[in-house]
């Protein structure tokens, strides 16, 4: 089997790199079989539309609001099928990405560019793209700019690179204290859905709403100014009789409902896949388990009138919040010599959608089939930066550094890490003899992004991107990497003033080096990372650098 994620994508013909590899399993034969490639066993569906499923979310907001022309983003949608294409030129001012979805680079640079139009407000969750995506600090100028950004709304827990510039921060819940269903990877065979809830009492004030006690959390506002705006589908007896939607979990635990149910029924009508109903032992074992939480975040009155006041619902809930799940045994992700949920869409070596569609920008066709292309900004050029940087630059997650909020923790994770100063270049032996660079030597690094190897974040303040070097075997000659999730500076590695109140900052989060703002603009367009036209992926694997002793 030829595995893999997001190495091959992460680049600007990342489509055509892992259709390649797909078509190398579809070659061999593998699909669909013990070992080869496959697709996953998916999850079960919480927001309905299932048999077996009690809520079908789609249903629950009969008078709810429906999204309208392109996104901001210019994806799912092309360019020839918008009023700003005179049917003959192909020279948009920005990509259009007609095959791909969460085009998440863009979204402050198109409203920057105001194409295809303006915004009135940025409402951001649980995302920092300042920080975290390549080349993102070209954002801060835009974030700054009420013309661009009239209003700016984050919900986010700590004061971060990004909700730094926003008008209003709305205090979140970290991970401990929320709730959420995230889906599994390709790689569980079986039928797997997660859940998140709460385990831990909120650090965020506690506030009363119609006299009801909540969190302050991102739900608890866009619920409440649903229902200061009259939506439909919000307050009492939004679901039905008895069925509020004034409380994140009256929404939640109906998802939990419909994974705790399956997807599918026998003949009688029956559930198929059904967790089992809780004993009154495992009741009582899930209500001890929370009794430290309080009545704000636990409530078992409200968590039942949640799921509709079915017992037999109710007790198949209690099993999958107890085991943090509903999990499918994972003896069924095989039958016989082949995976037991194979995948059953076509396959196709030509892939006609995209060999008919054309680049918004060049109006050059597509191909249907993988070739090889060197790496191009959004207007076709071919980028060669030449000797002058002569490193290319990877960039990777540390198994003990996740995204970019893994911070809070370092003072555990430093400890493991074993390095005071962060995370380090890593630098191939002979690469170092030549440079005169020893293992631990502070180095200074820029590429075509950051000239200069610096960055300015606001008036007066900005970074330098510098860095001590790992020397290596394991590093390819010409290549050197650099690890991310370390580097803030803002997520609470500065002294900030709230409400004319100090706070102090940890500066051990500010430790390290974040490799983003080096990797490469897109300068045929500005102020955002190449981008594959295709498949939307932005590029963390194209640019090349130069390292520098200090």
């Amino acid at each position: 089997v030829a595995e893999f994620y997001r190495g091959p994508a992460q680049h600007t013909n990342g489509y055509y790199q892992c259709q390649s590899l797909i078509l190398l399993n579809l070659l061999v034969g593998n699909c669909g079989w013990k070992g080869g490639w496959s697709a996953g066993g998916g999850h079960f569906h919480e927001f309905g539309g299932k048999a077996a499923n009690p809520y079908n979310f789609a249903d629950l907001h009969p008078g709810k609001l429906t999204a309208f022309g392109p996104p901001v983003t210019r994806e799912r949608m092309r360019y020839e099928d918008t009023s700003l294409f005179d049917g003959e030129h192909y020279d948009a001012q920005r990509p259009w990405y007609p095959f791909t979805s969460n085009v998440y680079q863009e979204v402050i640079p198109a409203a920057g560019a105001e194409y295809p139009y303006n915004i009135g407000c940025l409402f951001l969750h649980k995302g920092t793209p300042v920080m975290s995506c390549p080349a993102g600090h070209k954002q801060i100028e835009i974030l700054r700019d009420p013309k661009k950004v009239p209003l700016f709304i984050a919900s986010d827990i700590t004061v971060a690179e990004t909700s730094m510039f926003a008008d209003y921060i709305i205090p979140d819940l970290s991970i401990w204290e929320r709730w959420g269903t995230p889906h599994i990877t390709p790689a569980m065979l079986t039928t797997v859905s997660k859940i998140r809830q709460p385990v831990a009492a909120p650090t965020t004030e506690i506030v009363e709403v119609d006299g009801d006690p909540l969190p302050i959390c991102m739900e608890t506002f866009l619920i409440a100014v649903a229902k200061r705006l009259g939506l439909s589908g919000f307050g009492k007896d939004a679901f039905g009789p008895g069925q509020h939607f004034d409380r994140p979990e009256e929404f939640y635990l109906k998802a939990v409902a419909n994974i705790a149910s399956g997807d599918k029924v026998d003949e009688d009508g029956q559930p198929i896949h059904a967790a089992p109903e809780a004993d009154d032992d495992e009741i009582e074992l899930f209500v001890r388990t929370r009794r430290h939480l309080p009545p704000a975040v636990f409530d078992e009155a409200k968590w039942r009138r949640a799921v509709g006041g079915d017992e037999s619902l109710w007790r198949r809930v209690v099993t999958v919040l107890n085991r943090g799940g509903h999990f499918e045994d994972w003896v069924h992700r095989y039958d016989g010599e082949k995976q037991a949920h194979p995948y059953t869409g076509n396959f196709n070596f030509y892939v006609e959608p995209v060999a008919t569609q054309r680049d918004s920008m060049t109006g050059e066709s597509y191909d249907g089939l993988p070739k090889l292309e060197p790496v191009r900004d959004a207007r076709g050029n071919v980028l060669d930066d030449g000797p002058e940087y002569p490193f290319l630059l990877s960039t990777y997650k540390d198994i003990l550094g996740g995204q970019s909020r893994t911070s809070p923790a370092d003072g555990w994770l430093t400890e493991i890490f074993g390095d005071e100063h962060g995370n380090r270049v890593l630098m191939n032996r002979r690469d170092a003899d030549r440079l005169g660079v020893k293992h631990g030597d502070r180095v200074k690094i820029t590429s075509p992004t950051l000239p200069d190897g610096r960055f300015q974040i606001t008036d007066g303040q900005e970074r330098e991107l510098t860095g001590l070097v790992h020397v290596m075997e394991g590093m390819r000659p010409g290549t050197v990497s650099i690890c991310w999730s370390f580097g803030h500076w803002a997520y609470g590695s500065d002294d900030l003033e709230i409400d004319g109140q100090p706070v102090r900052g940890e500066p051990s989060r500010a430790r390290g080096i974040n490799p983003n703002p080096l990797l490469r603009e897109d300068t045929s367009i500005g102020n955002v990372c190449l981008t594959d036209p295709i498949g939307g992926s932005a590029s963390y694997y194209d640019t090349r650098v130069n390292i520098q002793r200090i």
